[in-house]
């Protein structure tokens, strides 16, 4: 029997009695989810669903959201989320990209494509069938370029993987108490839903709105002292301090999807019990580097570093050679959790992933430079690198300077404008507002910066606008200029 099946098996069987899922002051055992997931597995094979064929998961943030991924997963079905808060019309292009057989729902919503209302009830106990190791467990559709979303095809191998090397390297277990915080339309919402199952913990539902809103998650911090784990983003960490949350001592903060600077990793690091810096793309299963951040920080700042077992990492130069110690080049990751490649996009697929030496890799576009044995300094998107008046200059470089300000609560730079008329634009948004004015701001800049990496224009904003993942919504920011 494959890992998937055997673990969860397991894991069911072992912690039955043990509670495994809560939501609005109700809790569930491992038994009583196990049964759920049967009955939802029961109606799928009723909708006469077979290994292999995708299905579309339009679920309300519920435990049912949890049973039928898990559901799924124990059927060999390949679970596509379509967060209900997006835009329906992308919700419908996904589905219609993705071809899916079904579309799981809770609330009745027009699709294309067959659709079923998930309907109460348990069932006993259901086997989990022995699935092909090689079917895909999941597709989740990111940004692209082109404005079309791509499908990212991960398979179980990649899952199981992934699973056992982040709970081993975090030490998850019956003791775990996980907040499901993040929308399952960003692929680390897996390690929240399936991370402590994995190792006999316990997950609790942070329904909508309240996954969103740093108050009310601040006031469930407050309330529920048992809650010992939390993922997020660094701009929703910001979010949350903002609100006045002054951390907790035995909390095990991660924090990924974007660059952790050593401000926020100072400032968190400082009233939480672990800190953990995690990196890694969709495309290869969630988190690939995971690690525990020690104050005081390095003189390099956050580090990029160690591994997921079954991982490994490469720096390659503009020549296609791997890069010496000191040296920079394009990050590339290795190993059994890569994705299958882009759902019927071989173009996007064979630029992404190539054959190097015999290896397949993962070009990610990150550009980092190697400062020890698998330790790595993160130096900005490949893409985030511009020329502005002959002048070679990196948005990040400007970002952290700006969040190095005191009263600045986060940042973002983008280049505004085309011909004689393009300049760097600033977006800053201050823990309170008047905390500094636009003026104070460039020439705290000027004393750091050389002239030409210093924004022509400042805007000031309540809030820097956000994605459904909690991540800086950079295209929106063009908006508000």
């Amino acid at each position: 029997m494959h890992a998937l099946e055997r673990h969860f098996t397991e894991q069911f069987q072992r912690h039955a009695v043990r509670p495994a899922l809560g939501c609005l002051g109700d809790s569930f055992s491992y038994a009583e989810l196990q049964a759920r997931v049967a009955a939802i597995a029961m109606q799928l094979r009723q909708c006469g669903l077979r290994a292999g064929e995708r299905v579309g998961i339009h679920l309300q943030r519920s435990p049912d959201l949890v049973a039928s991924v898990l559901a799924c997963l124990r059927e060999g079905l390949c679970f596509v989320p379509l967060e209900p808060e997006f835009p329906l019309e992308r919700l419908q292009g996904i589905a219609s990209d993705a071809q899916l057989s079904l579309v799981l729902q809770d609330q009745p919503v027009a699709f294309a494509q067959p659709t079923w209302q998930l309907r109460p009830g348990l069932a006993g106990e259901l086997e989990w069938p022995e699935q092909d190791e090689r079917l895909p467990a999941y597709m989740m559709f990111t940004s692209g370029s082109t404005g079309r979303p791509k499908g990212v095809v991960i398979n179980r191998v990649a899952l199981a993987n992934f699973l056992a090397a982040a709970t081993a390297r975090l030490g998850i277990g019956p003791a775990t108490r996980w907040l499901f915080t993040t929308t399952p339309a960003f692929d680390i919402s897996l390690l929240e839903m399936l991370g402590p199952l994995w190792s006999g913990g316990y997950v609790e539902v942070i329904c909508a709105p309240t996954h969103k809103d740093p108050v009310e998650l601040l006031q469930v911090l407050e309330r529920r002292s048992d809650l010992n784990t939390l993922q997020a983003t660094p701009a929703f960490w910001r979010m949350l301090l903002k609100a006045g949350w002054q951390g907790r001592p035995g909390l095990r903060a991660l924090c990924g999807g974007e660059a952790l600077d050593a401000t926020l990793a100072t400032r968190l690091g400082g009233c939480v019990g672990e800190l953990w810096n995690c990196y890694g793309p969709t495309e290869a299963t969630v988190w690939s580097l995971m690690a525990r951040i020690e104050l005081p920080l390095e003189e390099a700042g956050v580090l990029l570093r160690q591994s997921l077992d079954g991982y490994r990492h490469w720096l390659l130069d503009e020549h296609g050679e791997a890069v010496a110690l000191g040296g920079e080049g394009e990050l590339c990751i290795e190993g059994p959790s890569l994705a299958d490649g882009y759902w019927q996009r071989d173009d996007l697929t064979a630029q992404a992933f190539i054959d190097w030496h015999g290896r397949r890799l993962y070009r990610t576009g990150d550009r980092a430079r190697r400062v020890g044995e698998d330790v790595y300094q993160y130096c900005g998107r490949r893409d985030d690198q511009i020329k502005l008046r002959g002048f070679r200059i990196e948005l990040g470089e400007i970002e952290a300077s700006l969040r190095r300000l005191a009263g600045v609560q986060d940042a973002a730079v983008r280049l505004h404008g085309e011909g004689d008329e393009v300049c760097l634009v600033g977006y800053v948004e201050l823990c309170e507002a008047g905390a500094l004015s636009r003026v104070a701001i460039r020439r705290e800049l000027q004393r750091s910066l050389p002239h030409y990496m210093v924004p022509g224009r400042i805007v000031l904003l309540e809030c820097l606008p956000k994605t459904a993942s909690g991540k800086i919504d950079r295209k929106r920011l063009l908006e508000v200029v």
